[in-house]
């Protein structure tokens, strides 16, 4: 048999090389164990929450290392796991096969308000750092780093991320739904990386460019850019500034993640003032707990079906011919498939002819019913966007918001730094 030349082995060897070794992709328990003594900064073999927050806003963590800190960041904010202290050695445990992940959870997050755990209520999970740190390299990989992909930004891809802060991004998709100008002009880069964001209340804030851990922390547009995330990370550094006291944490994210209104968001981002429609009301118990706190009740209509629908039939069709924002939101009731609980949704259309409403949920789900659609099977849905009756809206839904023209009140002025 003839021999190859010694140079040509050589080469092909070179070449299967990659083919018989690949090289292993990190992963969250590699990550921590590799960096952990630089992740502990006070030396005292535990990762702090307030070392934490540091890193999500540190511009030189990057890629997977950001992933991982975004990662325990996630789970720890959740509250939903049981977290014991962020050792070596616990954070470079592999989680078990099987384990569930806190993905579902930290992904579709509604309102961020997670009470205490109280007697006869599940035991919180166990957390799988390596299905949150999977999660956010596909967030941070896949984030187009452009402000705005193109000058009219939609809600195709638009996404709350792992913040309770549906309140705010229903607002800015309604927004975005109605005039994607009025969202584009609200951000202005600037050429040290960072943007100057006003909104049409007259607040105004310079963000700071998006770090990674804070990309994989925040909503996403798919690959429409960066503005999303930016109008959230504005949002933060404002409630930080006009409440120090309660927000005391580094992280932006941290001051939008627990909930809040989109009253207050329209008014910021409109200047205008809000009214309310009331569908639903919680009934005064005078019955007390274990714990001694009065027993919750289901809600019951706020008034005669037929008066609330007809209310929201002539207040939502005078909005929208007018073009001005509407809400709606969810109470904590039993709901139908596809619609969560404690969420808040865009109202984007109106056929008086059909009697309906279209909503766009920013958790951008879909939903396929298995059945006829209605409160039973749900809604036929697509990136979020279903359509239901108002006769079924007013049962399902606790209230509406919307957009007047009244012009709002000043905000207060943030308090004076030392």
């Amino acid at each position: 048999m003839r021999r190859l030349p010694a140079s040509l082995v050589a080469v092909a060897l070179c070449l299967l090389a990659p083919l018989a070794a690949p090289a292993l992709q990190p992963t969250f328990a590699s990550i921590a164990g590799e960096r952990f003594d630089a992740w502990d900064t006070d030396k005292d073999g535990l990762l702090s929450g307030g070392e934490v927050d540091v890193l999500c806003i540190d511009p030189q963590v990057k890629s997977e290392e950001a992933a991982a800190v975004a990662s325990i960041k996630r789970i720890i904010r959740s509250g939903r796991y049981a977290v014991p202290p962020l050792t070596r050695g616990y954070l470079t445990t592999p989680a078990p096969s099987g384990r569930p992940g806190p993905r579902a959870d930290a992904d579709r997050q509604d309102s961020g308000e997670v009470a205490a755990p109280t007697p006869g209520t599940p035991a919180l999970r166990t957390p799988n750092f390596q299905s949150s740190f999977a999660s956010s390299v596909r967030r941070i990989r896949s984030t187009k780093r452009d402000l705005f992909a193109d000058d009219t930004p939609d809600l195709d891809r638009c996404r709350q991320g792992p913040l309770g802060n549906c309140y705010f991004v229903a607002s800015i998709g309604a927004a975005v739904h109605r005039d994607p100008a009025s969202v584009t002009s609200m951000i202005n880069p600037r050429e040290d990386g960072s943007y100057l964001v006003r909104f049409a209340n007259s607040q105004t804030v310079t963000v700071p460019a998006l770090t990674d851990a804070e990309l994989a922390l925040s909503g996403t547009t798919g690959d429409e850019g960066l503005w999303l995330p930016v109008l959230e990370k504005a949002l933060g550094l404002l409630r930080i500034d006009a409440n120090p006291e309660r927000y005391t944490t580094r992280t932006a994210t941290d001051a939008i993640a627990n909930g809040g209104s989109t009253s207050t968001i329209i008014r910021m981002i409109t200047n205008h003032q809000t009214a309310r429609i009331t569908l639903k009301r919680r009934p005064r118990s005078t019955e007390k707990g274990p714990d001694g706190k009065p027993i919750e009740l289901p809600p019951v209509p706020a008034g005669d079906p037929a008066d609330l629908a007809g209310k929201v039939r002539a207040d939502v069709a005078d909005a929208i011919r007018e073009q001005r924002l509407v809400a709606c939101s969810t109470g904590v009731e039993s709901l139908p498939p596809g619609i969560s609980p404690k969420h808040a949704y865009a109202v984007i259309g109106m056929s008086q002819e059909a009697d309906t409403l279209t909503l766009w949920n920013p958790h951008g789900n879909t939903v396929r019913p298995k059945g006829e659609p209605g409160p039973t099977n749900g809604y036929p849905t697509r990136a979020g966007v279903f359509t239901l009756p108002i006769s079924e809206f007013i049962t399902i839904f606790s209230g509406v918001v919307i957009e007047t023209d009244a012009p709002a009140p000043k905000p207060k002025p943030a308090p004076a730094s030392n």
